[in-house]
C-alpha cells in the first residue's frame, strides 16, 4: 500500500513538472498547443490553467522545501470559471531529518473544486466591486485522511476597492463549515486533538502595481477557529482558537504567461491562540521565504 502511494505521489509530482515545462516552452518559443484545448472545448467556453511553483526556505527549522499548486478548468462565461486546484508538496533538504525523511518525498496536498463568480455587483463611479469564491476540499492528502475529514467548504464574499489605476484594496469574510468523521483524533504518542468544526476568515489585502511588470501584494489575515467537543483532556477541546498572519509577495511578469516572484508568510501567529499577548518576534522567526514561479495557459 505504502509502495502503491509512493507511486502515486511520484507520478503526480512528475506530470506536474511536465505541465510546467510545457505550458512554459508553448508560450516562450510562439507555439500554441493551447489553441488545441481550446478547439476540444465548446465554443464560448475556455480552458484556463497555471501551475505555482514556490521552492521555500523555513527560516526556524533550515528545511529547504517546495509547496506548490497546479490549476485546470474552464472560463464558463467573463465572469465565472470553474477549475480544480491541487497541491503538492517535496522535501528538498532537512538538516535535521532521518533517513526516513530524506529524499524528495513528493507528497499531494490538499485539493479542491473552485467556483468564481466575479462582478455580482460593480460601480464604476466608486470603483467598487462584489465578487463570490466556493472551494470545496477533498481528503485526498494523507493529513487531511488522517483527521477523518468529509470536506470542507469555504465560502469567500470579496468586496474591492480600486483606488486608483496603481491601488486596489480588498476585504474578504471567509466562512469555512467543516466536516469530518470523528469529532477528534489521538495520535501515536497518546495525545487527543479535537478537529476543527468551524472557521472564519478576515482578509485585508492590499495590491500596488508599481510598473507594467512589477507588482506588489500584502495581504493580513485573521482566522478565527472553533473546535469540537472530543475529549476533556484534549488541550483544543470544544474551544475558540485565533490565528494572524501575513504574506507579501512581490512580482515580475515576464510575459502574460509568465511571472517570477518573491514571497513570505508566517508559521506562529503574531498573537498567542487566545489573544492575550503579541508574539511578534516568534511568528516573525517561523517564517518562510519562497521564490515563485507560475505559468499559465
Amino acid at each position: 500500500m505504502m509502495r502503491a502511494k509512493n507511486l502515486l505521489s511520484n507520478l503526480w509530482w512528475s506530470g506536474v513538472l511536465m505541465l510546467c515545462f510545457w505550458v512554459m516552452a508553448s508560450k516562450t518559443f510562439g507555439k500554441a498547443p493551447n489553441n488545441t484545448i481550446e478547439a476540444l472545448t465548446p465554443k464560448g467556453i475556455k480552458a484556463t490553467g497555471y501551475i505555482d511553483l514556490r521552492p521555500s526556505w523555513i527560516t526556524k527549522s533550515g528545511n529547504f522545501t517546495t509547496e506548490d499548486t497546479a490549476e485546470l478548468g474552464v472560463q464558463l462565461t467573463k465572469n465565472t470559471s470553474l477549475t480544480y486546484m491541487q497541491g503538492f508538496v517535496t522535501n528538498l533538504y532537512n538538516p535535521i531529518g532521518s533517513e526516513m525523511t530524506s529524499g524528495l518525498k513528493p507528497q499531494l496536498d490538499s485539493g479542491a473544486i473552485k467556483t468564481k463568480v466575479d462582478n455580482i455587483w460593480k460601480s464604476d463611479i466608486d470603483g467598487l466591486a462584489l465578487s463570490y469564491e466556493n472551494r470545496i476540499s477533498l481528503p485526498v492528502d494523507q493529513a487531511s485522511q488522517d483527521l477523518g475529514m468529509i470536506t470542507i467548504i469555504l465560502n469567500y464574499i470579496k468586496l474591492s476597492k480600486r483606488v486608483t489605476d496603481n491601488l486596489k484594496f480588498t476585504l474578504s469574510e471567509v466562512v469555512i463549515p467543516m466536516i469530518h468523521k470523528q469529532s477528534g483524533v489521538v495520535s501515536i504518542e497518546g495525545e487527543a486533538l479535537a478537529n476543527r468544526v468551524f472557521e472564519n476568515r478576515v482578509y485585508f489585502i492590499a495590491d500596488v502595481q508599481l510598473t507594467d511588470k512589477l507588482s506588489f501584494s500584502m495581504p493580513l489575515m485573521f482566522h478565527q477557529s472553533r473546535t469540537a467537543n472530543f475529549r476533556g483532556d484534549a488541550a483544543n477541546n470544544a474551544s475558540w482558537s485565533f490565528h494572524v498572519w501575513i504574506s507579501p509577495e512581490l512580482d515580475y511578469a515576464l510575459n502574460d504567461h509568465l511571472t517570477l516572484g518573491l514571497a513570505y508568510y508566517n508559521n506562529d501567529s503574531f498573537f498567542t491562540p487566545n489573544l492575550s499577548s503579541a508574539q511578534f518576534g516568534q511568528a516573525l522567526e517561523s517564517g518562510e521565504f519562497q521564490f515563485v514561479l507560475i505559468a499559465s495557459l
